[in-house]
């Protein structure tokens, strides 16, 4: 690479005196973000605006310092790599900046870093592990949509540094209606899920007291956000901190949302020609988000519970839905590799998970019969998969077996089969926060995954995991869910027996000849 003869720098068209080498934003979205000084910054919109190149864009303030580095975070490190990944995109520019690419790596003459990495792995105590300690001044999340609210504390914790370089961090999305950002972004955003073009560009101030996105507090200035969360921020106070030169002030936090514009990428327009006409087709929905950058529209195919949604199911300080009505629903599993999983319920509250593996037909139903009569559950209050091994369990003469291909139950049949129905209304139901776990099942561990991948993990975990195959498949007509098939494609060859087991429970919502006289929520 021919030596740089002059610095290239990033400019903005106030400034008159261009040269060769110079990085200039396209006008729009990308100078708006690069000029931005909130502490979190987010620029979202249609596809094809332009918003990864201002991740790239924006260290380009700190190269010269041989004290910055910063972290550029993608969901998977395939997705980095890929032709049009962030990756690929950074070789473009900072070839002209001197820069030494290594793996995943960019070092400049000044000695700054700038690295890429994946966080596929959000397990609570993974992230913890990766990030305890860890000092980053500036972080780039590339579609951080696709990120928990969990994980985006964690970097925010480690957003700091001791040299005097700013803090910042800034997300990229694309409008996902499922994602704690929706809720995050609720003040932005119109009835009608576009962004409100009069709070567009502005920024707020909020201040986070607990572990889930409905915990913040929010303000239009420090002081407003200071007034409705004293008493959480006096507590964490210290009088010593003054003595630093901070204010009860600095534990708040600036943030912005930026959104952006396909019609503003002229760079990419003119280069691919086909890209409108790539993100116009697909209907009304399709073109509402992709290209009009609207948060309430679903695809299909997306996952039907978020992180946050499933996380909310585990929360231990929320009021639980027990009724004193006992019931039980199961996946059944015989001899082969899938887990027999049984769930005790509370009304709509998890009580307990037993697994079972191994076992023979005669022991399921003599297993099933002793933990019923143990958990004080009625035989007609228990519903399971009938399909192959489920028909170990026949002898249950009043209990709801559950035959997959069947048609929906209920006066509103817009399903494909019961298993749909069931699937979808599950999901709903987690989305409201209808259902709720004990603390101490959550933490139960279970042997869990296929041959020499099995390891002990957490039944909150394994829902964790699980939740990602619920997804809504292609149809016409009526809903229909994405296949146990499928679904184990998703979870790459592990049976969704942990998620079905809770989900079947929801059958006797929809049903009301089985509700057994039990007044509850219908979804039909």
């Amino acid at each position: 690479m021919d030596e740089v003869k002059e610095k290239p720098r990033l400019l903005f068209r106030e400034e008159l005196e261009l040269k060769e080498n110079d990085i200039i934003p396209q006008l729009g979205m990308q100078e708006q973000a690069l000029v931005q000084d909130a502490d979190i910054l987010i620029v979202g919109g249609s596809r094809g605006g332009g918003k990864s190149w201002i991740l790239l864009l924006d260290p380009l303030y700190d190269i010269y310092n041989p004290h910055f580095t910063a972290i550029f975070f993608r969901k998977e490190t395939g997705e980095l790599t890929k032709g049009g990944g962030l990756y690929d995109k950074a070789s473009k520019i900072y070839q002209y900046l001197g820069s030494k690419a290594t793996a995943l790596k960019h070092t400049f003459p000044s000695g700054a870093i700038l690295t890429f990495d994946h966080i596929q792995n959000e397990q609570e105590r993974e992230v913890e592990k990766r990030f305890k300690g860890l000092e980053v001044p500036a972080i780039y999340i590339d579609e951080i949509d696709q990120f928990s609210i969990g994980t985006f504390m964690k970097l925010m914790q480690s957003n700091r540094n001791s040299v005097g370089i700013r803090n910042r961090i800034i997300g990229t999305c694309n409008p996902n209606p499922k994602s704690w950002l929706r809720i995050f972004l609720d003040w932005y955003i119109n009835e009608d899920g576009y962004i409100d073009p009069e709070k567009d560009r502005k920024t707020r101030y909020f201040y986070i007291y607990g572990t889930n996105v409905t915990d913040i507090i929010w303000g239009s200035s420090r002081e407003e956000v200071y007034d409705k969360a004293h008493h959480y921020i006096d507590k964490s106070w210290n009088e010593r901190f003054s003595e630093s030169g901070l204010t009860k002030l600095d534990s708040i936090k600036s943030f912005c949302f930026i959104k952006g514009d396909l019609s503003e990428n002229k760079i990419l327009l003119r280069s691919q020609p086909t890209y409108y006409a790539n993100v116009s087709q697909g209907g009304v929905e399709a073109i509402a988000r992709n290209l009009e950058g609207n948060w309430n529209v679903t695809n299909e195919g997306d996952e039907m519970i978020t992180r946050e949604q499933m996380e909310y199911l585990f929360n231990e300080e929320r009021a639980s839905c027990r009724t004193g009505i006992k019931y039980a629903s199961i996946d059944v599993a015989l001899l082969g590799v899938d887990n027999f999983v049984i769930i005790i319920w509370d009304g709509l509250h998890i009580e307990d998970v037993i697994v079972k593996q191994q076992i023979t037909s005669g022991e399921a139903y003599s297993i099933t019969a002793d933990i019923l009569a143990e958990n004080g559950v009625r035989e007609d209050r228990l519903a399971y998969d009938y399909t192959g091994n489920g028909q170990a369990l026949n002898d249950f003469k009043r209990a709801y077996p559950v035959k997959p291909q069947s048609p929906a139950v209920g006066a509103e049949n817009n399903y494909d089969s019961i298993k749909s129905q069931i699937l979808y209304n599950f999901g709903r139901m987690m989305q409201e926060g209808k259902l709720s776990c004990s603390s101490n099942v959550a933490k139960k561990l279970f042997e869990y995954g296929k041959g020499t991948k099995k390891e002990r993990m957490s039944f909150k975990d394994i829902m964790h995991n699980e939740r990602r195959a619920l997804t809504i498949a292609e149809s016409t007509g009526r809903t229909k869910m994405s296949s146990k098939k499928d679904m184990k494609k998703v979870l790459g060859g592990q049976s969704p027996d942990f998620l079905e087991a809770v989900a079947y429970r929801v059958v006797f919502e929809l049903d009301k000849k089985k509700r057994s006289g039990f007044v509850g929520l219908q979804y039909l």
